[in-house]
């Protein structure tokens, strides 16, 4: 069986579709499926050498029709688009965050935020059980263990640079500096004089480590994007103040934050010129939040009970057998 997975990875775009696909590849390897990414040409500097590239998406579409699945995490393809690309495949999984695209056909769509979908659909995969997290993520902190560190993690490419504006609020509050755990994407903007900052401070600085949930378990609280990590920190049960650097992270932080388990400041309809006063205003949040022993303790429990890490084998599964069985697909 072979899936072809239509995603792109940017500055811009960000490094979570690739992430959350990556996620899902690995649940579909395991039970013995041939999975290729599909990139366009203008990605290329965030695709891997294995990556099949495209200059034209008629290109793709062409490919589409000859596999058992595609599988589409791509906010470019609107309804229109979408239901062309399942007129070539209708084993189609389209993964959505915003449900903003209108009605459109697809076999599955997954959302893990709960949403409703047109009947064009045929099965809609939504909440947070469904979050696409990495084998990783499967294992719990020890109840036993005291996590001291605040984690601060600005999604894969940090793509507003808040990153260095956030440690030096920081600084300005007294905040202790060892207490601090930096986790940069290998792609960060900006990453250099964060590390440099970092290294002139005694700061612990990370970038672009192939496992993140260790670092995680580490963290007290984390200030963080609110894009995939936000269901990362939720598996690992840690309370955050979410920067929110992208629109289409609205509908999760709409979701998540009249739960209790995090609070969010946002930053993507900002000009540059108001983002210090915005990141300060931040910074006083988790400030707070950090010596709310009550708040953290109900948030940690509240956050664990919400994402169990096993999204990506559960949907590789639904896929497989409704596919791999004689008479299906």
């Amino acid at each position: 069986m072979k899936a072809l997975v239509r995603a792109d990875a940017s500055v811009g775009i960000g490094m979570g579709h690739r992430v959350r696909c990556q996620a899902l590849i690995a649940a579909l390897q395991a039970l013995g499926w041939d999975c290729q990414f599909v990139v366009h040409r203008a990605c290329a500097t965030f695709a891997q050498p294995e990556d099949q590239l495209i200059d034209t998406e008629q290109e793709f579409l062409q490919q589409a029709a000859t596999v058992d699945l595609v599988i589409l995490d791509h906010y470019q393809y609107q309804a229109a688009d979408i239901a062309r690309l399942y007129q070539y495949q209708a084993n189609l999984l389209v993964l959505d965050d915003m449900n903003e695209r209108g009605a459109f056909p697809a076999r599955w769509v997954l959302n893990p935020l709960h949403e409703e979908y047109s009947p064009q659909v045929q099965t809609s995969l939504t909440g947070p059980q469904f979050a696409l997290l990495r084998a990783e993520f499967q294992s719990k902190p020890q109840a036993s263990h005291f996590p001291e560190k605040l984690l601060l993690t600005l999604g894969g490419t940090d793509p507003l640079m808040l990153t260095l504006g956030i440690l030096k609020s920081l600084q300005r509050r007294h905040f202790p500096l060892e207490k601090i755990l930096v986790l940069c994407g290998k792609n960060a903007l900006n990453s250099e004089a964060v590390k440099a900052f970092s290294e002139r401070h005694k700061i612990d600085f990370k970038q672009g480590l192939s496992e993140v949930s260790p670092v995680m378990k580490e963290a007290k609280l984390a200030i963080s994007a609110a894009g995939g990590t936000l269901f990362e920190l939720a598996a690992m049960g840690v309370p955050s103040i979410f920067a929110q650097v992208a629109d289409n992270q609205t509908r999760s932080l709409q979701q998540h934050v009249p739960l209790g388990w995090c609070q969010a400041v946002r930053f993507d309809h900002l000009p540059v010129t108001q983002r210090a006063s915005q990141i300060d205003a931040l910074v006083e949040q988790a400030l707070l939040a950090w010596s709310d022993t009550p708040w953290l303790q109900a948030s940690k429990l509240v956050a664990q009970s919400l994402v169990d890490g096993q999204g990506a084998a559960r949907v590789a599964l639904i896929i497989h057998e409704a596919l791999a069985k004689p008479g299906n697909g």
